[in-house]
Order: structure tokens, then C-alpha cells, then sequence
């Protein structure tokens, strides 16, 4: 479905890649670290080890941000920002996106306009 978006878009999809640690530690071993971004999302908790955006795409939130403001679980939106950086093998590892949400109420940042939400990485333990 990503891949149809950007193709039909004409804009460029990139792949974010999950920080998978063990007892606190980044888990550095190559081949265990694509094992795990290769499981399926049924053996993960639902998430993905390798997550494919496209800037414009619409997207989902999955957790309550700001319940007053509109910005809760099954929110639908457009993809207007990631923020990221690179590890050492170059891999992109996102910290936040924008999120332009339609029926988000709340106030926004103040370098954000309206109905434009702030999305943060989220961590899981399993």
C-alpha cells in the first residue's frame, strides 16, 4: 500500500528502522538485528522493525496523545514531516513526524499550523 502510494505520488518512500536493545543495550549483531526486522507483526506486538513512509501519505495514530485535543488512538491524518537520524550503517531512525489530523480541536505547537500534531516514537518492551 506504501509502495502504491508513493509510486502514484511521485514521491519517495523511506524505511525507519526500529532500536531493538537487549537488558538495556542496542542490539548490534547484524544478523539478529535483520532477523528482527524481518519477524511479522503477529510475533511483535504490531509493530514493525522496518516502518515504509512516504511524505503525504494518510496515516493512523495508535496512541492517545491528546485525548482533549483530538489527538487519540484511530485518529486518521496526512504525513507531513519526519524527523530522524542516521545510525552507523545509515539506516533512518525516526524521533517524531507531523501529522496534519482534521479533527484535531487542541491548539498547536507554535511552529506548526492548525490541525497539525506532533507524533513521538514510541517504545515497547516485550
Amino acid at each position: 500500500m506504501t509502495r502504491a502510494f508513493a509510486e502514484r505520488s511521485g514521491r519517495e518512500l523511506h524505511y525507519y528502522y526500529s532500536v531493538d536493545t537487549h537488558k538495556n543495550l542496542p542490539i548490534t549483531d547484524d544478523d539478529l538485528r535483520d532477523h528482527l526486522y524481518s519477524l511479522s507483526t503477529g510475533t511483535t506486538n504490531q509493530r514493525l522493525g522496518a516502518l515504509p513512509l512516504v511524505i503525504g501519505m494518510p496515516v493512523m495514530i495508535t496512541q492517545n496523545f491528546d485525548i482533549q485535543g483530538g489527538v487519540v488512538n484511530s485518529s486518521t491524518g496526512i504525513l507531513k514531516k519526519i524527523r530522524y537520524h542516521e545510525d552507523d550503517a545509515g539506516r533512518r531512525i525516526a524521533t517524531s513526524c507531523v501529522v496534519d489530523i482534521p479533527t484535531m480541536t487542541g491548539d498547536c505547537l507554535p511552529e506548526l499550523t492548525p490541525h497539525e500534531a506532533v507524533v513521538l516514537k514510541d517504545t515497547v518492551d516485550m
